[in-house]
């Protein structure tokens, strides 16, 4: 049997316990309640005291950076018509954290010629003091997705982004 977890589930199990072992769940039987966590993790990002102010009005949040080797962030954009200007700004929020973005949108199937065909905007330090800013006019319609990681992949960290369409 095999348990897959999306951000923090808490399974109450009657009769197996979970162990994780390489970040991947293992159950065991048991015979007794148990209820399970995702393991913490030990390389946390501390956010910085102040942000610099290049996101005008709200950010779509915090987020940081996965602590293993190419931890991408992804975030789902959503649908976005084609023509139509959209400008992702990524601000780091952790000091030492040098954000790099990059916005994909993907095609499969016959339209693709029965592959995947990816069209992908990248950016490193257009928004100023090391920030990205990720701008294009969508040259299809689909559903955009913003990856975000550190430029050298080496730094846990923290960013905020925000997105304009239109």
């Amino acid at each position: 049997m095999r348990i897959r977890t999306a951000g923090i589930v808490l399974l109450a199990l009657a009769a197996y316990s979970i162990t994780v072992e390489g970040g991947q769940p293992q159950l065991q039987g048991s015979g007794k309640k148990q209820v399970w966590q995702p393991p913490r993790a030990t390389n946390r990002a501390e956010p910085i005291a102040r942000p610099r102010a290049s996101i005008g009005g709200g950010a779509n949040g915090v987020y940081c950076s996965a602590q293993w080797d190419n931890g991408i962030a992804v975030h789902d954009l959503g649908y976005v018509p084609s023509g139509l200007k959209v400008s992702v700004t990524v601000e780091s929020f952790s000091e030492g954290f040098n954000p790099v973005a990059a916005v994909l949108v993907a095609t499969i199937g016959q339209a693709a010629g029965n592959t995947i065909k990816t069209t992908t905007f990248y950016d490193d330090d257009s928004g100023g003091e090391g920030d990205a800013l990720v701008a294009f006019v969508a040259p299809q319609a689909g559903t955009y997705l913003l990856m975000v990681n550190d430029l050298t992949d080496t730094t846990v960290g923290c960013y905020r982004y925000q997105v304009a369409i239109g």
